[in-house]
């Protein structure tokens, strides 16, 4: 597997926590909670306060993502929007692309 491809698995598996967070929110009613830094350091613990619209807004596309701010990857993604709190990244790197939708577990919905 090459580095990009495991960058790629480890933004993915973080974004899957994400989609646990939101949907544990969703069930209590909260209108924000703390989210998962979904940059591709596997060792990373940042949390991310946001609403669920913001979240939401994120995952609009199978290839951004929510990073602490400084965790982005110029190699691999771009910063499209800072919003303080966290930043809203794209994948632009082709194999970190593909992969990101390819497990996006809200493919068949999106």
């Amino acid at each position: 597997m090459t580095d990009e491809a495991k960058r790629a698995r480890t933004e993915s598996l973080f974004r899957d926590v994400n989609e646990r967070i939101a949907e544990s929110a969703q069930r209590f009613d909260a209108d924000r909670t703390q989210f998962v830094c979904e940059c591709s350091d596997p060792n990373c613990t940042h949390r991310l306060a946001a609403t669920l619209d913001e979240y939401e807004d994120v995952r609009a596309d199978g290839a951004t993502f929510m990073l602490t701010p400084g965790h982005a990857e110029n190699d691999i993604e771009r910063v499209l929007e800072d919003r303080g709190r966290f930043q809203i990244v794209e994948k632009m790197q082709q194999t970190v692309r593909a992969t990101v939708r390819r497990l996006n577990p809200r493919a068949d919905s999106v």
